[in-house]
């Protein structure tokens, strides 16, 4: 979100200006004022860094390619190393990071430890008779590791502590207090991006990635992306924070507005306005941009969250609500005019199969959901490893058995069948309860700026929580470091600054 004018309440006198989790020990001013611009420059450079990653993994197929990711993974893990390094320098290494990441990092590694086979009988009885090591339960003295293939849990795993850095450099580097941010900007320029170029793509025809001439999904709106699925999860998360610069902007127009009084000049009012409109005319492209993916869960994913947001503003605004009301009503009928002008014929042709009686058998994900429980029934607690889905999985495949399937179009399901049933609760209900605190907390936020980015990112994280029924955008480099960037932001807002306010205020209180 941008610089929009406007003040939020409750701001504390005496917080920290870079950063809550930013602390400067400083013996005389000049010291300080050094150690102050250092900690500026090391900001942006960390901010600008984290922003390269992602526009970069983004445009280059999503990241899917082993030296993208790669060089993404190394970029990252030197960011972390630059601030670690930066606040050992300042004698105290504080860091955003809950506890839960590292509990399910712990269980990972568990499956990369080589255990005796007595031991692992116990544990996981059928992994003595694994795909990939044969017939263990008469060996003596045997130790293997609860992965069946660890060298792709090792892959994964550098994936997920890529992720993890992600979310630490997201929580970190985000301040509600200085009511602007450049992920979020990077975030919304870069779906906008997307999305026009998705469109492009879609209405010429000219069905190529750079220089690269796509091979699938020919008659769809993917942008950089291979899959028209995991183009729309790239929408789905950045769109919701239209919504929230959208209802930033909104606010402060409808407060300027009602008290006649302009913070800015006599022509705040009417940039405000401006503003307002021009969020508005970027949702509308970011709307139609995932209509022209075609993909079924994305468009029902971007609605679904949209109508949540909708009714999340409802729920917080005190005046407008009719305003909202009636903005939100010409937008849908913008879209709807829009798409039909445009020809939503083969949007719709998508959906028309939905119809049919035999829909669940033809559709080719209810076949793999299937085997992928048997794979879950036999490895229900330790699974087959991170990151081992497509090994495990063949043997387990009844159906397009000329084909491998390399990732179960359920990332639930897949991450039970990697991680087991433990494992995938120690990743997921961590995130739900999360998603859950940023509700509560966008609906009683006395400030403005905050609650509107902890609106996108409700908005955000429920879009991959729904599309992640029945496609596996966490597994795609890009989108997972979005992911991870939401939810560190979410976590920042929610959870860090007001606790950090609580206890301020605790401190006053018993002065």
């Amino acid at each position: 979100m941008g610089n929009v004018p406007g003040s939020d309440s409750l701001d504390l006198a005496n917080a920290n200006p870079v950063g809550a989790h930013c602390t400067a020990i400083a013996v005389v001013p000049g010291v300080q004022a050094r150690t102050g611009m250092g900690l500026v420059s090391m900001h942006k450079i960390l901010e600008l860094l984290l922003a390269i990653v992602i526009v970069g993994t983004t445009l280059a197929f999503g990241g899917v390619q082993p030296l993208t990711y790669s060089l993404a993974q190394a970029a990252l893990f030197l960011a972390v190393l630059l601030l670690l390094w930066r606040q050992t320098r300042q004698g105290e290494i504080n860091l955003p990071l809950p506890v839960w990441p590292g509990l399910f990092l712990l269980w990972v590694l568990l499956q990369l430890v080589p255990l005796p086979s007595s031991l692992l009988g116990s544990i996981s009885p059928l992994r003595l008779l694994g795909p990939s090591h044969g017939d263990l339960s008469h060996g003596q003295g045997v130790w293997t590791t609860l992965s069946i293939y660890p060298h792709d849990s090792v892959v994964a795993l550098l994936k997920f502590l890529a992720c993890l850095s992600a979310f630490v450099l997201g929580a970190y580097l985000f301040d509600s207090r200085k009511r602007k941010s450049l992920l979020l900007r990077v975030l919304i320029l870069l779906g906008c991006s997307e999305a026009v170029y998705g469109i492009v793509q879609y209405l010429t025809g000219w069905q190529k990635i750079f220089a690269y001439t796509k091979q699938f999904d020919l008659q769809e709106a993917t942008g950089t992306y291979i899959n028209r699925n995991h183009f729309a999860g790239l929408l789905e998360l950045t769109l919701p924070f239209v919504v929230a610069s959208l209802y930033y902007s909104f606010q402060l127009w409808s407060e300027e507005r009602h008290s006649g009084t302009s913070r800015n000049g006599s022509s705040g009012g009417n940039a405000l306005g401006f503003q307002t409109i021009f969020y508005v005319f970027l949702l509308l492209i970011m709307m139609v941009g995932v209509l022209f993916s075609r993909s079924r869960m994305g468009i029902l994913a971007a609605l679904i969250t949209l109508l949540f947001m909708f009714l999340a503003v409802l729920a917080r605004l005190r005046t407008g609500r009719r305003t909202w009301m009636i903005g939100v009503l010409v937008f849908l009928f913008c879209v709807l005019a829009y798409g039909i002008w445009i020809g939503l014929g083969p949007v719709l042709a998508r959906f028309e199969p939905m119809q049919e009686s035999s829909y669940l058998q033809m559709e080719g994900r209810i076949s793999i959901w299937k085997d992928s429980l048997g794979v879950i029934r036999d490895y229900p607690l330790t699974g087959t490893g991170l990151g081992t889905f497509g090994v495990a999985f063949r043997h387990y495949q009844t159906d397009l058995v000329n084909f491998y399937v390399d990732h179960a179009h359920n990332d639930y399901l897949e991450f039970a069948t990697d991680t087991g049933l433990l494992g995938a609760a120690l990743l997921f209900l961590p995130i739900f309860y999360l998603f859950f605190k940023m509700v509560v907390s966008f609906l009683n936020d006395p400030r403005r700026y905050r609650p509107a980015v902890t609106l996108g990112c409700i908005g955000s994280t429920l879009a991959m929580l729904v599309h992640s029924v029945t496609d596996f955008n966490l597994q795609i480099p890009a989108n997972a470091l979005i992911f991870a960037v939401v939810l560190g932001i979410g976590y920042k807002a929610v959870c860090v600054e007001r606790r950090e306010e609580k206890h301020a205020l605790r401190a006053s209180a018993g002065k």
